[in-house]
């Protein structure tokens, strides 16, 4: 059975029972800061707190899903409820997105209860953007909470991540991870068990894969990858395969593919030069996400590159 959206999923129980118990006690945060791997959940367990906070008739901590607000919610007409993200996808928060929500936020709740702001990723905040909330940050308004979910802590900026209570959302176990997904998943020709290795133990990422048909796209790019290992594939070929596909997604596959590879087939020999290769990738993904003007194709050339030379030195 799929999830209710305005529910949180199974390995996020322990932290909905801290939440409903801080609600009870009056005790949230003005702001709260959800650090967590991408792929576990971390926005659809903010959208559901949203709806334990604004839902017109709770049930033992859990929101009913049907009344005025959580159908409002649904529909993503809730007036008290502000939802910032990136105008596109892998593009930053813009400065004008952070102003007109502080200046939103600032009125009276129409509905006369809570007011809630989402926003998510928070690392997607640009420089301007961050300082622009600050003031949000310092000067809370009353029974207003502010949700920042980050997949990259590292990468908000300080001034903010210091004015957030930061809470982690563990990743769950491959058993429950396994069992959702088989819930979830409507495709009975898809080995689930392979699906979820690939992405790194995060079942809304893999259901993700199995959904768009980003994993048939997926195993292409590792395959390039092996190639390139096996001196089987140059990096230009490779490279301009890659152009078909978004650069996000390119160094995300790059990266969980690496990630296999030290946690599995190269870990009792580790190289250290594939860490430092990793480092790179996150570094170039810092790059797609600041710059519209970035050459890719040159970009996976010398990704590769680096690549082939890593493994011809073993």
């Amino acid at each position: 059975m799929a999830s209710a959206a305005y529910l949180p999923l199974p390995w996020q129980t322990e932290f909905w029972s801290l939440f409903d118990r801080r609600i009870s006690e009056q005790r949230l945060p003005h702001a709260l800061m959800i650090n967590a791997l991408d792929g576990i959940g971390a926005k659809e367990l903010a959208k559901a707190m949203a709806y334990r906070l604004l839902c017109l008739n709770v049930d033992e901590g859990k929101p009913c899903g049907r009344c005025k607000a959580c159908q409002l919610i649904a529909a993503g007409t809730h007036p008290d409820l502000f939802e910032i993200e990136p105008e596109e996808q892998g593009k930053p928060i813009k400065i004008d997105q952070i102003r007109k929500l502080c200046v939103n936020v600032a009125k009276t709740a129409q509905q006369g209860g809570w007011k809630v702001v989402l926003i998510a990723p928070a690392e997607a905040m640009n420089i301007a953007a961050s300082n622009a909330l600050l003031k949000s940050l310092e000067e809370p308004e009353a029974n207003t909470l502010m949700i920042l979910v980050s997949h990259r802590l590292s990468r908000v900026s300080t001034t903010v991540r210091s004015r957030c209570q930061i809470e982690s959302l563990l990743p769950p176990s491959h058993e429950m991870a396994l069992s959702w997904l088989s819930d979830n998943n409507t495709h009975t020709d898809i080995d689930l068990n392979e699906v979820l290795t690939i992405a790194n133990g995060q079942p809304m990422l893999a259901l993700d894969y199995i959904q768009s048909g980003g994993l048939e796209h997926l195993k292409h790019v590792e395959g390039l990858l092996d190639k390139l290992r096996q001196s089987a594939e140059s990096p230009l070929a490779a490279a301009q395969a890659c152009q078909k596909y978004r650069p996000e997604d390119v160094i995300t596959w790059m990266l969980g593919y690496a990630h296999r590879l030290i946690i599995g087939e190269l870990k009792n020999n580790p190289n250290p030069a594939l860490f430092n290769f990793t480092d790179k990738l996150i570094t170039a993904r810092s790059w797609l996400l600041s710059s519209s003007t970035l050459n890719t194709q040159l970009l996976w050339e010398e990704l590769f590159i680096e690549w082939t030379q890593i493994f011809q030195k073993r």
